[in-house]
């Protein structure tokens, strides 16, 4: 495994819903886990992953981090949540949609304004399409899934920023 492919491998895991992933190969063992957190109502929050390593060389932990980067360098890998941006979560447990059919266009797309009401998305829960509404007036700042996506309970679907 080449560092792009390492990078593709958490860039992918850091979007889903997974906490943890763990993988081995013959001279390679990696497992990758988010940290949780608790925020409003003990609802779990996860951050980036944060742990790999390489069974040849059991005593050295390997960093994603180029060797021209130290570690004080890099962008730091948790981040605050942006206060101002309100973020509109899956009120039940289903698969996510972004436009109404696979060859419509998307309901909103990043930098987009929207209003109270206007239909964002779809949560297709056991063959019923539920239609997922925006409950503020602002400006799309972050899709947070992708087209087709299962999605959990209160998992985040997209940042608005209010108005």
């Amino acid at each position: 495994m080449n560092f792009e492919q390492l990078k593709e491998l958490i860039d992918h895991i850091d979007r889903s819903s997974l906490y943890e992933f763990e993988m081995e190969n013959d001279d390679i063992s990696l497992k990758l886990s988010k940290r949780k957190t608790y925020g409003a109502a003990g609802v779990v929050q996860t951050s980036e992953p944060v742990e790999s390593n390489n069974h040849a060389e059991p005593s050295k932990k390997y960093s994603v981090l180029s060797d021209e980067k130290t570690l004080e360098e890099s962008a730091p890998l948790d981040t605050a949540p942006d206060e101002d941006l309100h973020e509109l979560k899956a009120p039940i447990v289903g698969t996510g949609y972004l436009s109404s059919s696979p060859d419509a266009p998307p309901f909103v797309s990043e930098g987009d304004a929207v209003s109270k009401g206007q239909t964002i998305c779809i949560i297709e829960a056991m063959k019923v399409m539920n239609e997922i509404k925006s409950d503020v007036d602002g400006t799309v700042s972050q899709i947070m899934i992708e087209d087709g996506q299962p999605v959990e309970f209160n998992q985040s679907l997209i940042k608005i920023k209010p108005n």
